[in-house]
């Protein structure tokens, strides 16, 4: 697992740094989109500050997004293209993967020209 992590960063440009390598582990197995906080509790041996450089550096690489709940910025690892749901009421966000972007994708390429190298949907909603 950590020779795969490695090559992925790697592969999105970044040295595999200790703290880069267990930061975006965590990110992969916990999706529950947690806060730069709540990685820091539960990784004590990385300082809060290294853990937001260190999310700032996998977000510049395109591996981690950021996510506004509207009130707490919270981090999701992006290997796998999906959209979010952001319950407004509750602050949940929730992962969905049931849409075929391509259609879209196309549609924004046609109409600008453009080369389209990425996405990111964030749709909001409040409990009835």
């Amino acid at each position: 697992m950590e020779q795969d992590l490695k090559a992925l960063l790697q592969e999105h440009g970044l040295k595999a740094t200790s703290q880069r390598l267990i930061v975006l582990d965590y990110l992969i197995s916990h999706q529950t989109h947690p806060t730069a906080e709540q990685i820091h509790e539960d990784l004590d041996n990385i300082s809060l500050a290294t853990v937001y450089n260190t999310l700032e550096k996998l977000i510049e690489s395109e591996l981690v997004i950021a996510i506004n709940d509207g009130s707490k910025r919270r981090y999701d690892y992006y290997g796998d293209p999906h959209y979010h749901v952001v319950n407004k009421t509750t602050g949940e966000i929730i992962n969905v993967d049931n849409f075929d972007f391509r259609p879209l994708i196309e549609a924004a390429q046609q109409a600008t020209g453009l080369t389209i190298t990425g996405y990111k949907v964030e749709i909001y909603g409040i409990e009835d």
